[in-house]
């Protein structure tokens, strides 16, 4: 049995699995590999870090490699798919390679080449789907700078929008004092300063002082939380429109660390998906996102061996 590498690309980290078949021999994560957020150098970096981890775990050479697929958020770009699959082809250089987007390793993880709906929110988010007659359709995960609705990014950011406002009426919060905690600041003027740099801060490590807060109770913050799953189910139903316009039975999966962490979301998110399409069966992946890139890598290589006919011929 060949082996074969899935790897599973954030802006935050990405991990790499060895397997043979569809058996996982070994993984390994390393940092983010997300073009859009870190550099070509640090993305590189990132993939030679997971790759070689899960082969040295795996006691694999990585000549021995015959497969390699990547899902990588923003890897929808035809540009960003090309430097990246540069990357990982100097890294596995006896494999074939293919780079897609996050989302469709994913959707294959959950449901295979079936129809299924995933939403996803980490750093980013997006909802994706495919139905019976192999339509896609996506919405949301357009960037930081203009989606994202509902991500860990923008559940950070939109902590500082409120705090603000918060502070100009003269309310105070347990959210505020965590925020500033977790970014080791003491007024409101540093909070200011750091948000307005000419770089970009990185408002999903704000993400954990949220979630704590509204599970201490913060009605603030959980206002947040909810506001998230709000719009983390309209994309979701977006999808559902463009795919299914009869009702009928359609499993939804949904993934990431925001819906892992947080069961109020969980919860908030279900209600309003299923007040709309209450046929729609929504649960928490179980499964890691590297499965579907395993399963794409497995077919690549099937597409390679030639058919029983042409064998035959040879023959």
């Amino acid at each position: 049995m060949p082996y074969v590498i899935g790897i599973d690309g954030g802006g935050s980290k990405c991990t790499a699995a060895l397997a043979d078949g569809e058996r996982v021999l070994a993984f390994y994560t390393a940092g983010g590999c997300n073009l859009n957020s870190v550099s070509f150098g640090e993305a590189h970096s990132s993939l030679q870090q997971a790759i070689y981890g899960a082969l040295a775990r795996g006691g694999v050479d990585s000549s021995r490699v015959r497969a390699v697929c990547a899902g990588v958020a923003g890897a929808a770009s035809p540009q960003t798919a090309a430097k990246l699959k540069g990357i990982l082809c100097g890294l596995a250089p006896q494999a074939t390679v293919q780079v897609v987007g996050d989302t469709t390793i994913a959707l294959n993880s959950e449901f295979a080449d079936g129809p299924g709906v995933v939403c996803l929110s980490g750093t980013g988010s997006i909802a994706f789907g495919r139905n019976e007659r192999g339509d896609y359709a996506r919405a949301g995960g357009w960037g930081r700078f203009v989606s994202d609705e509902g991500s860990g990014h923008w559940i950070g950011q939109r902590a500082i929008i409120e705090c603000l406002q918060a502070l100009d009426m003269g309310r105070s919060s347990l959210l505020i004092y965590k925020i500033m905690r977790e970014w080791k600041i003491a007024t409101r003027e540093q909070l200011v300063q750091r948000c307005n740099r000419d770089t970009l801060p990185n408002f999903s490590e704000l993400y954990p002082a949220v979630l704590a807060a509204a599970n201490e109770g913060d009605a603030l913050s959980g206002e947040i939380l909810s506001m998230a799953a709000t719009r983390l189910a309209r994309i979701t139903q977006n999808v559902l429109r463009r795919l299914w316009i009869s009702y009928s039975a359609i499993d939804i999966t949904i993934a990431g660390g925001v819906f892992t962490s947080s069961p109020q979301m969980v919860k908030i998110f279900t209600n309003l998906v299923r007040s709309e399409r209450p046929e729609t069966r929504v649960r928490l992946s179980e499964r890691e996102a590297f499965h579907g890139a395993i399963y794409l890598a497995n077919k690549s290589l099937e597409s390679e061996l030639p058919s029983t006919e042409s064998a035959a011929g040879v023959a």
